[in-house]
């Protein structure tokens, strides 16, 4: 079974992404700051990480090169509800950095696992 990690300073964006993860059979794991993730990463394996792209301790770009940088095979998948994932700034980094996709908030069940499903065959 596939975990995935929802890196998200938003209660409400952590607890429906989960339970859409969850229907869908995934294993599911949330942090609501880069901290909290970076040490959840540190002693979990996880298939795939979303993360935000704005949070309170670090931005979501900056997290996801040091995700990268740490843990280069885990699949990212940029979230923003403020930035378009469709503005240059965040789908310059698709295909770079670990970063195989990004997702608007908010977001369908089949949105998110399309997104999910391509990150996941980026890392076979």
């Amino acid at each position: 079974m596939d975990t995935v990690l929802i890196i998200d300073d938003e209660w409400s964006i952590r607890e429906v992404t989960t339970l859409m993860l969850e229907r869908a059979g995934y294993k599911v794991m949330s942090a609501a700051s880069a901290e909290d993730a970076l040490s959840m990463l540190a002693s979990n394996r996880f298939s795939v990480v979303l993360i935000d792209v704005i949070l309170p301790d670090k931005n979501g770009l900056e997290l996801s090169l040091e995700v990268n940088r740490k843990w280069p095979n885990i699949p990212i998948i940029l979230m923003s509800g403020r930035v378009s994932t469709e503005a240059d700034s965040i789908k310059n980094f698709n295909g770079h950095f670990g970063i195989s996709g990004s997702i608007s908030k908010p977001f369908t069940q089949d949105q998110l696992l399309v997104s999910l499903n391509e990150a996941l065959a980026v890392a076979l």
